[in-house]
């Protein structure tokens, strides 16, 4: 659409209601209702200039849609959230905006490659370029999730964006700056023949003015913020190497096993001390319906059991070897290292009436150490089961149900002491601590309350095998792909050969 021709739609668009405006006023001041009708019409102005200004007085106005990300993904780890941390600093920076900013074609490139070195060097601190650590399909895979995101942003809040060329847009803003000044020039005419009412209209629309103008430049900041997140957010995804897969896989595994899908399968590592439970533990979890089919094919230092229960995917129980009092060995810990990497939840086993938990914490802080030294991937969530509280006193008794959150009995008071106590030791890095009961013929709280916390902790476990599955499918294309381009570049050369023979 040309500049003439959208010019021309505007005004017949707006003439009817230069019409009404020009009869009712005239109306108005022929019968001397203009003065009595313009108080109820101020009223509203003063009302509006308060809201607008209510509404608009922080740089961002709430009635936008939100430009972030919410909660960060349950895919992202720490490092990548360290990433977002920046990603927000750069949007916030950012307070005003022109409109000849939001068409500058060169501000958003400047924006983009200054953002990308911010973010790269949160994964490389030492990287001098933003691009040179990546290959170029992930470059290409970034600017087309991000051109695809942003698109759906404009297309969806900016009116008229569909129809309007970056000239239209720049025309539009020259003739708004036009109508300004014949609009100033009309205030001068009118004051002559009706001065007060002419004051009160220009008080009023000065008013409404102002606050039209924050709103419009509330508006070009919301667009601005939302380039710099879209664009952060998927910085953020390509360097953690998460775009290895492409778009099209990307998007897949997204759909598949992010937050508004269900995993195929999940995995749970059982760590603890020798006789701290895990088998008990493992037996009361597949219930009196376990077979011999349920035994899986084990690694070493592992026993591996299929658990199926109602409303859960599919779950693989890894029960790795326990080890002593006086701490895991490495084998021990080359083992639990190796499950809990493939395991989307870590249930640490530990007893009740154990008071010294060195073991436990040495275990734990190796694996957290080896996971640091993997930063694409992030720790998998954990639940603490804590075993044998039939032992705790008074020894002899055993009477469940409990109240072990509010009861009052004996029992149930030794149950909180002792979450407190392995609360301390383990520290507030793992929140979730359940007692259970997992003996054979005193079972109490596992299929419960343990179940639940299971289920409760889907959402990170999702996240959990999603970064596994980027994994996965990065490292078993990449000699795929290689193949692929070799052949595909020897039929296309072996093309051009031909046809130049045939010329």
């Amino acid at each position: 659409m040309s500049t003439r021709r959208l010019i021309a739609v505007a005004l017949l668009a707006l003439a009817p209601f230069a019409f009404l405006t020009a009869v009712g006023s005239y109306h108005l001041y022929s019968t001397g209702w203009g003065f009595i009708a313009w108080w109820p019409m101020m009223g509203c102005f003063a009302l509006a200039y308060f809201l607008g200004w209510r509404w608009t007085r922080r740089s961002r106005a709430k009635l936008l849609p939100d430009t972030g990300i919410g909660e960060p993904p349950a895919t992202w780890t720490d490092r990548d959230r360290q990433a977002w941390r920046v990603v927000e600093a750069r949007a916030t920076a950012v307070t005003t905006i022109s409109t000849e900013e939001v068409v500058d074609a060169h501000r958003y490139a400047d924006t983009a490659i200054a953002l990308a070195l911010d973010v790269a060097r949160v994964y490389r601190p030492d990287a001098a370029d933003p691009f040179g650590h990546l290959t170029l399909p992930e470059i290409v895979t970034c600017a087309e999730l991000v051109a695809r995101d942003l698109n759906d942003r404009v297309t969806k809040y900016v009116p008229g964006s569909h129809l309007f060329r970056v000239d239209d847009w720049k025309s539009a803003k020259r003739a708004v700056d036009w109508g300004k000044t014949a609009l100033d020039l009309s205030w001068f005419a009118r004051a002559v023949v009706n001065p007060i009412n002419t004051g009160l209209q220009y008080v009023a629309s000065k008013a409404s003015g102002s606050i039209l103008n924050r709103v419009q430049e509330n508006v070009m900041l919301w667009f601005h913020t939302a380039f710099v997140h879209e664009l952060g957010k998927h910085l953020i995804e390509l360097n953690s190497g998460r775009l290895k897969v492409g778009a099209d896989k990307y998007r897949e595994l997204i759909d598949k096993n992010g937050p508004s899908g269900a995993p195929a399968s999940l995995t749970i590592a059982l760590v603890g001390q020798v006789k701290a439970g895990k088998s008990s533990v493992a037996n009361a979890l597949l219930g009196e319906h376990r077979a011999a089919t349920d035994t899986l094919p084990a690694t070493a230092g592992a026993t591996k059991y299929a658990l199926n229960l109602p409303d859960l995917p599919p779950m693989t129980l890894v029960d790795t070897a326990g080890y002593g009092a006086a701490g895991p060995t490495e084998s021990e810990v080359a083992n639990a290292v190796s499950a809990a990497e493939n395991a989307d939840l870590i249930l640490v086993v530990g007893h009740a009436r154990t008071a010294a938990r060195t073991a436990d914490v040495a275990m734990l802080n190796r694996l957290e150490n080896a996971f640091a030294a993997k930063p694409h991937l992030r720790f998998p969530p954990a639940i603490v089961a804590l075993t044998h509280v039939d032992l705790l006193t008074p020894a002899m008794e055993w009477a469940p149900p409990y109240d072990w959150k509010a009861g009052t009995r004996k029992k149930e008071e030794q149950m909180r002491d002792a979450l407190a106590a392995a609360r301390a030791d383990l520290g507030e890095r793992f929140p979730v601590i359940v007692p259970v009961c997992a003996e054979s013929g005193k079972e109490w709280n596992v299929q419960g309350e343990l179940i639940e916390m299971l289920a409760a902790a889907l959402d990170d476990t999702r996240g959990t095998a999603l970064l596994k599955a980027f994994h996965r499918e990065g490292r078993a294309g990449a000699a795929r792909k290689t193949v692929d381009q070799v052949l595909n570049a020897g039929r296309e050369a072996l093309g051009i050969l031909w046809q130049s023979v045939k010329r």
